[in-house]
């Protein structure tokens, strides 16, 4: 029942004054993510959320970042970090070194995230080989339990083009809403381009 009480919390999240935080992305259009070369095509709108995550990275939803949260991380290169510091003095984030191999993204993300959300256990699921953004890359589902007590399903496609990190990821509840969005996530990460 807590759950469930939450969960329509969350709902509720996309207040009218945070979607003016938002700007929305069109259907059909090619868009340019992370502030890169990256372009995707979405085939439904979505709402990118004006506040970066991280210096190299964008956020979009389409209900409200606990409920859908697509994140684009772009051009990471040596001493980046995925997101913005919490705490730099007593626990700093994790740093890509471009010597890192596609088979340590998953670590590092898990690193990135135990900080930056507060994510008390992650738990990849599976990892294979991909083809993305034409480069060999890596695609990985995870789980999650955070503060919050839900418990989230994620996926991520990686790759490394000249020593910088290339990530999408895409995260949402466990319950109901991964499903529900996940094909809207595999559209973005197919019509991803690099120029």
């Amino acid at each position: 029942m807590r759950k469930l009480g939450l969960m329509l919390s969350m709902l509720f999240a996309l207040t009218p004054a945070a979607a003016s935080a938002h700007r929305l992305i069109e259907a059909n259009a090619a868009v340019t993510v992370a502030r890169s070369d990256v372009t995707v095509t979405p085939t439904i709108e979505w709402n990118r959320i004006s506040q970066r995550p991280g210096n190299r990275a964008e956020r979009w939803t389409l209900d409200g970042e606990l409920l859908n949260d697509v994140l684009f991380f772009a051009e990471v290169g040596d001493g980046d970090t995925l997101f913005r510091e919490v705490n730099r003095r007593e626990m700093p984030l994790p740093q890509f070194s471009g010597n890192m191999l596609l088979v340590d993204v998953p670590s590092f993300l898990e690193s990135s995230l135990r900080i930056s959300k507060g994510v008390a256990t992650f738990e990849v699921t599976s990892a294979a080989p991909v083809q993305f953004l034409s480069h060999d890359g890596i695609r990985f589902e995870f789980t999650t339990l955070g503060a919050d007590d839900l418990q989230r399903r994620g996926v991520a496609q990686a790759t490394i083009i000249d020593g910088n990190l290339f990530m999408m990821l895409y995260e949402a509840p466990a319950l109901h809403f991964f499903q529900r969005n996940l094909a809207d996530f595999e559209q973005l990460v197919a019509s991803a381009r690099i120029d």
